[in-house]
């Protein structure tokens, strides 16, 4: 049974929509942004100077001498030999129409939905959840960190070069704060569609400005898309890094043209009935590249999440006990023990459920029961 505080009991028989929730601006946001390329790339090469860097959100060129050094890091006789793919510019999918045209050695992540080995797509323990964000960091992104250290909550960001290079500040704050940071490339190109060297220059020029930012080197990286395929894999792994992606099926398709406030919540919400039959514990993808998507995240996923009993948060490395995410060690990534109650890593047992109780969204209370949400949708709330 649903019980709601008497003085919200009206104004929810009047509407359960979101778009006024989870507004950002006196108009509000229905629909979620989508992302256009609006970069102009030089199609010359010019060197990079000294102390500066590729521009942003292009694919770096590799002739530059800083990316032939790199290039020695690599022994590209080792990597598997298959064709970069072509992005449709209609769908921006890279994969073929039919699908089984693809070597089942390929190992396609988008395409074949193939998980290598030594892919990371999923906490070990049930009920935890790897709490990820792509994108970072952005103008909004100081929201949601607002969001994250009033409830000493950690997690994931994966860091577009380009972005960082822009909005360093950020950045370094997410980074003192305790977040695990990682690699998200530096243009946020499919990979698969990119040469060997292009794979290289995208990784190494994101990890630099991440270096020169914050004084660490990230090992985790997640490809845009989750494009991956045994080409790529190879030349990341050849450079130290631990490919991460999401587990399939947990993606909030928070960047869609079509997604709503109310259709991520309801995605949201629909993993609530899964998650206590899993056999692991899964990783989701989410972003903070936009307004919308942090909207969506601290006033919908968020609140839901934090008053869920035996649902539990962490940053990917937490997850996975590594204590040291960074070439350099530790950096300020504090590994918690999985029977600390601090940042949301108390490892529930197996009798435990998931159990939303009450959610908070702004200044109101609302009750929530097994894994409906009712809010709310009241100007000023």
């Amino acid at each position: 049974m649903v019980k709601i505080n008497s003085t919200f009991a009206a104004a929810l028989s009047l509407s359960l929509s979101l778009s006024l929730v989870f507004a950002h601006g006196p108009q509000g946001h229905s629909i979620l942004e989508k992302r256009a390329a609006t970069a102009v790339c030089e199609t010359v090469y010019t060197p990079v100077d000294a102390g500066a860097y590729p521009d942003i959100d292009c694919v770096p060129f590799t002739q530059d001498p800083q990316v032939q050094t790199w290039l020695n890091l690599v022994n590209m006789t080792m990597v598997p030999v298959f064709p970069p793919s072509v992005v449709d510019e209609n769908t921006g999918s890279t994969c073929p129409t039919d699908t089984t045209t693809i070597p089942q050695d390929q190992c396609w992540w988008t395409c074949q939905k193939c998980d290598a080995p030594d892919d990371i797509t999923s906490c070990p323990t049930t009920g935890t959840w790897g709490l990820t964000y792509d994108d970072s960091p952005s103008p909004d992104s100081p929201r949601l960190y607002d969001n994250l250290l009033a409830h000493n909550q950690k997690a994931t960001l994966f860091i577009v070069g380009s972005r960082a290079r822009s909005y360093p500040t950020t950045l370094t704050r997410a980074y003192n704060e305790g977040h695990q940071i990682a690699i998200h490339t530096w243009s946020h190109h499919a990979m698969t569609s990119l040469t060997n060297e292009q794979v290289v220059a995208e990784l190494k020029w994101t990890e630099k400005v991440i270096f020169d930012t914050i004084g660490v080197t990230p090992i985790y990286w997640r490809p845009p898309f989750g494009d991956v395929d045994a080409r790529v894999r190879n030349i990341a792994t050849q450079l130290g890094y631990k490919t991460s992606i999401w587990t399939q099926g947990f993606d909030t398709n928070d960047v869609r043209g079509t997604a709503t406030s109310q259709s991520v919540v309801d995605t949201f919400n629909s993993w609530l009935s899964e998650i206590p039959g899993m056999k692991t514990g899964f990783i989701v993808l989410e972003h903070d590249l936009f307004a919308q998507e942090v909207d969506v995240s601290i006033n919908g996923i968020l609140p839901i999440a934090y008053s869920t009993k035996g649902l539990i948060m962490q940053p990917i490395a937490q997850c996975l006990n590594d204590p040291n995410p960074y070439k350099e060690g530790t950096g300020t990534f504090k590994l918690l023990p999985s029977n600390s109650t601090d940042g949301s890593t108390v490892v529930p047992s197996a009798a435990q459920t998931l159990a939303p109780t009450a959610a908070v969204v702004g200044s109101q209370t609302i009750l929530i029961a097994g894994v409906t949400l009712f809010m709310a949708a009241i100007t000023g709330i």
